[in-house]
């Protein structure tokens, strides 16, 4: 016969009593089996299934599950600044000249080598700049400019 699974909780609802309660009903069942026209004992209805199956050899006590861990802190999408800003910033540095030709901004694609193409590519596909982009700072750097200012958000 399968056991019975109560709950911790229903457990230490009897207060200690439940071992010796089972055990008192049981034995007045057997008591009973003897008798004539006397009612059945009655007990309730927890102690009785327990003493069906067999006492308390038959009771497995469910501790409760242990609350969930806390969710994973949310980590914040990262920074990103507005290409547009950062022209309008590099243009009142005076600098937007120099930057376009550093970055070889109308220049034929053969005339590039591929980390320059590389590099005009990026700069003309971005709507939005990283702050620690290190290759845009190294060539904001190199321009003369502050790229904490520059990529300020």
């Amino acid at each position: 016969m399968p056991g019975i699974e109560i709950a911790r909780a229903g457990y230490d609802g009897f207060a200690g009593t439940l071992e010796q309660r089972v055990t008192d009903f049981i034995a007045a069942l057997e008591a009973h089996r003897s008798s004539v026209g006397i009612p059945a004992p009655v007990e309730a209805p927890l102690i009785e299934a327990i003493a069906r199956a067999g006492g308390m050899d038959a009771v497995t006590i469910v501790d409760p599950l242990p609350p969930p861990p806390p969710p994973e802190p949310a980590i914040p999408p990262p920074v990103l600044v507005p290409k547009l800003l950062v022209v309008e910033r590099i243009g009142a540095a005076g600098k937007l000249r120099d930057a376009r030709a550093a970055l070889k901004i109308g220049r034929p694609d053969a005339e590039l080598t591929d980390a320059e193409l590389l590099l005009r590519e990026r700069w003309e596909a971005a709507s939005t700049i990283a702050p620690d982009d290190v290759q845009l700072r190294g060539f904001l750097a190199a321009l003369g400019l502050d790229p904490d200012t520059i990529l300020a958000a």
